[in-house]
């Protein structure tokens, strides 16, 4: 009785310890480097890194908390004075569940975003998939709700044309 006790306590510590949470994420946009390289990072982590042009860092904000949404992350931490945005993905066939962190700046004439995601710490059915693409779903989304809310049709004189 005991061995079993001692076996299921060791299975459950296992389980908890790998899943993904937001103490594996940086506390603000001052922590993160958003030069560092992107893609792959260790057992389930991924960086993205992109820079967007004439958009003021509220437009940001609110384009990254739909993008998190389109992607189908719930945001659980939105904090716009510390630049960051942080969404949780429940399980899927691959993971039990995936933790998503956005953090944004205002660097030059531009609005630099970073999205890092965990993954639990699992090999799952088929190895790590955590990757899934959700950096690029989640800027995916960003980028479209941006070019749909805040950009302008262009009003053009057919007479320059000629």
């Amino acid at each position: 009785m005991y061995s079993l006790k001692y076996t299921l306590s060791v299975a459950l510590i296992f389980l908890l310890s790998s899943c993904a949470t937001t103490s594996m994420l940086p506390d603000s946009a001052t922590s993160v480097d958003f030069n560092a390289p992107e893609g792959k990072q260790g057992w389930s982590k991924y960086k993205h890194s992109e820079s967007f042009h004439g958009y003021t860092p509220s437009q940001v904000y609110d384009a990254l908390k739909v993008g998190l949404g389109n992607a189908g992350f719930s945001i659980i931490i939105a904090d716009k004075s510390l630049g960051k945005i942080i969404g949780e993905h429940g399980m899927t066939i691959h993971d039990w569940n995936i933790i998503a962190g956005t953090y944004f700046k205002q660097e030059d004439n531009a609005i630099r975003v970073m999205v890092i995601v965990e993954g639990s710490k699992d090999i799952g059915f088929s190895g790590d998939v955590t990757g899934d693409g959700w950096s690029g779903k989640i800027l995916k989304g960003t980028r479209e709700y941006l070019n749909a809310t805040y950009q302008s049709v262009l009003k053009v004189d057919k007479s320059d044309l000629k």
